[in-house]
């Protein structure tokens, strides 16, 4: 009885079978083989540059529209409450009467100075003869200092050695006769004569932009992105007051140690979230950076609005309303590939893989560049951590 002989299976069939386990194999290291990436301490600098606006705390103290002015502090000087600041005339004065008395109290002084002598005297009037050529140095520009403190401290030897005489020197009828004249004609400058004091402490400023009621702290909450807008194109102009009657701004009282930087950006700068800390600096002004902290973010319909604090001391920054500025921080925390970055039912996380489980974390992006992030877990006990791994 013959055999029958058993076909041997086609090559392709193999072949067939071979790439369908291929095919298994590869789906399955798909399926079963997650991607990672291992979670590190790392740092990512951020740095911006824009054009910022100053907004400072500080109020203006009025007078009633006067025509003359004299400064007994210096513009930038700090005064404590209550101290003297300016003195100003109201409008009628009469520059005459102010001459009668300096006519007067100059005989009164020659008169004394001719029935009294002392040492002392003659050391009074020599520091005299030596501010007053301090002064005219300082006016001519032959000598450093300030012309408002030099006055001051002049006026103030003026007034040391004219009281020293008063009570040095016994007066006869003529004496007499010139204090009541004085007296008399004090009394009309007095009327005329308003002492400006300091309400609170503070650094007095003389200049004005006309921006001091819309940029200023107490208004930080209500400033629009036109605002800031009409600053940074130069529309924004001093406000002028008429009439005799009409009360003027006479000076600037500033906070030194807080005032804001308010910066208008058409794109978001997610960087900038409320209460992160960054290092300033500004173009014109290199000598030394201030330490901010952003304190409000407003999104208006074409561009958003940063305010940042700062508590540093303003400087010479005191008259200064626009600015070139670097704003500049290092974001260091727990660093991760970009696309390690998920969504889930709107809210951002990662992925936190161990062995083949991977476990949604959600977390706070502080920044993105050069296809890393640094990230912050939302949950204080979260699998987040250095050295885990995360999906990619």
């Amino acid at each position: 009885m013959a055999l029958k002989r058993r076909r041997r299976a086609n090559t392709k069939f193999y072949l067939f079978i071979g790439a369908i386990a291929v095919v298994a194999v590869v789906v399955l290291f798909f399926v079963f083989n997650i991607q990672t990436a291992e979670v590190e301490q790392g740092t990512i600098p951020f740095e911006a540059e824009a054009a910022a606006v100053v907004v400072r705390d500080e109020q203006v103290v009025f007078a009633q529209n006067y025509g003359k002015a004299n400064y007994i502090v210096s513009e930038g000087e700090r005064v404590e409450a209550e101290a003297p600041v300016m003195e100003v005339y109201k409008w009628g004065y009469n520059e005459k009467v102010m001459n009668d008395l300096i006519d007067y109290q100059t005989k009164i002084e020659q008169y004394q100075e001719n029935v009294f002598q002392s040492e002392d005297l003659a050391n009074l009037q020599n520091e005299i003869t030596a501010k007053a050529a301090e002064l005219r140095g300082i006016i001519n520009g032959t000598a450093e200092g300030d012309v408002v403190t030099a006055e001051r401290e002049l006026k103030s030897l003026m007034a040391s050695k004219q009281n020293y005489l008063k009570e040095n020197v016994n007066p006869d009828q003529q004496l007499q006769d010139f204090y009541t004249q004085e007296e008399e004609i004090q009394g009309r400058v007095n009327n005329w004569r308003q002492q400006l004091t300091a309400p609170t402490a503070g650094v007095v400023s003389y200049y004005f932009d006309g921006a001091e009621d819309v940029l200023n702290a107490a208004n930080i909450e209500n400033i629009k992105s036109s605002d800031i807008l009409d600053i940074l194109n130069g529309t924004t102009g001093s406000q002028e007051t008429q009439g005799e009657e009409t009360e003027q701004p006479a000076y600037r009282l500033v906070n030194s140690y807080k005032w804001y930087l308010v910066i208008r950006s058409e794109e978001e700068i997610p960087e900038f979230t409320n209460d992160r800390e960054f290092s300033i600096a500004f173009n014109d002004y290199v000598e030394r950076q201030y330490q901010g902290v952003v304190s409000g973010t407003v999104k208006e319909e074409n561009d958003y609005l940063y305010v940042i604090e700062i508590s540093d001391d303003i400087g010479e920054l005191l008259n200064v309303r626009r600015a070139d500025t670097r704003v500049f921080t290092q974001f260091t925390g727990l660093k991760v590939p970009e696309k390690a970055l998920k969504e889930k039912d709107g809210v951002t996380g990662v992925n936190v893989v161990v062995g083949r489980e991977k476990t949604f974390v959600p977390v706070t992006v502080d920044i993105i560049k050069d296809g890393n992030a640094i990230v912050t877990p939302a949950e204080a006990d979260s699998l987040l951590a250095e050295r885990q791994h995360v999906e990619v």
